[in-house]
């Protein structure tokens, strides 16, 4: 038996250095890895933003399918909904996703310009928005983000302002310019709400991360452009997908340096990992980030079109224990 462990540990051991995780110097390790290209369940094509629920279950925006797809917290498949079109359900390249506390699902139809609500089953529930300038209307709705009060926040993009709504959708009041999040904050794509209610944006082409109050006074910037091999923590290439943990730390993609990088709740630099994944051969771009009640993060590698879930380890022999294959789909 203690042969079989110990084969074990040092096969998982050859299989995160190979796939390039970096566990030494995060501590997470990669757990599980779903989804490949195609049309059929539980394939995905160029997947952009992920949600998880208060049970774990784990939404994806396929956005290229024009569909969810709904998975439980061990990558297999559940249900999905949604084909390109116009009407009640369906969609014209889904961007952002957010789940709030009753479990509805919400999403940012981008080029239809509009949020759709649906149930945890997929069932549409209500929508609003069409393009242009006023109140309930949008130029390319991108991230979405969800308070503990259930406010739902829209980065309503070429509008350069953050909208808020209650859980029916109802308007409750924007901010921003395009001074504030236009050309100081060019195209933001990416929103979290942190938990002391704070609005978190990726600063994509600025390269960086700004933290606004929920009523949009900008308390903190962070970050600097770098990319290469040895680009240092704190530095980004393109950030994409925002997220929060339990404990309050931020997790940013930061997708040209194919790599996650931690915070603290202050900005701090706490560590970062690679995201290649246990397909080395491909492309990897680190888009959507998510993060669950206990403290897993999920990642959406557009371009191997696939989910990747990580664990934290404190003890790096439990975790290559425990190391699992590539995630399975239920039938």
């Amino acid at each position: 038996m203690k042969k079989i462990v110990s084969y074990m540990i040092l096969l998982t051991a050859i299989l995160l250095i190979y796939s390039g995780t970096l566990w030494a110097d995060s501590g997470y390790s990669l757990v599980n890895q779903w989804g490949e290209f195609g049309d059929k369940t539980g394939c995905f094509k160029y997947p952009t933003l992920i949600a998880i629920d208060h049970n774990s279950n784990v939404y994806v925006v396929d956005q290229h399918n024009h569909r969810i797809q709904k998975f439980n917290a061990d990558g297999f498949y559940l249900l999905s909904w949604g084909e390109f079109g116009e009407g009640a359900g369906q969609f014209n390249y889904p961007y952002g996703i957010a789940v709030d506390s009753h479990g509805d699902v919400y999403v940012s139809d981008m080029d239809n310009n509009r949020i759709q609500k649906f149930t945890t089953e997929g069932k549409f529930i209500k929508m609003i928005g069409r393009y242009g300038t006023e109140n309930s209307q949008f130029k390319y709705p991108y991230g979405l983000a969800i308070d503990k009060d259930d406010v739902l926040y829209v980065i309503d993009t070429l509008n350069y302002r953050i909208k808020k709504f209650d859980r029916n959708l109802n308007f409750l009041g924007s901010w921003g310019s395009e001074k504030e999040i236009g050309i100081s904050l060019y195209m933001p794509h990416e929103i979290v709400i942190d938990k002391d209610g704070n609005v978190i944006m990726s600063d994509r082409q600025n390269h960086r991360i700004a933290k606004f109050t929920k009523d949009g006074k900008l308390i903190k910037r962070w970050g600097e452009y770098g990319e290469s091999e040895d680009a240092k923590g704190g530095t980004f290439s393109e950030p994409h997908g925002v997220a929060v943990d339990h404990n309050g730390d931020v997790f940013v993609c930061d997708r040209y340096n194919y790599r996650v990088e931690k915070f603290d709740s202050n900005s701090k630099f706490i560590s970062m990992w690679k995201t290649r994944g246990s397909l080395v051969d491909s492309e990897h771009f680190p888009i959507g980030i998510a993060a669950d009640k206990e403290g897993n993060i999920y990642v959406i590698d557009q371009y191997q079109h696939c989910v990747q879930k990580y664990k934290f380890y404190k003890d790096w022999a439990k975790s290559a224990t425990e190391f699992g294959s590539p995630g399975r789909m239920a039938k």
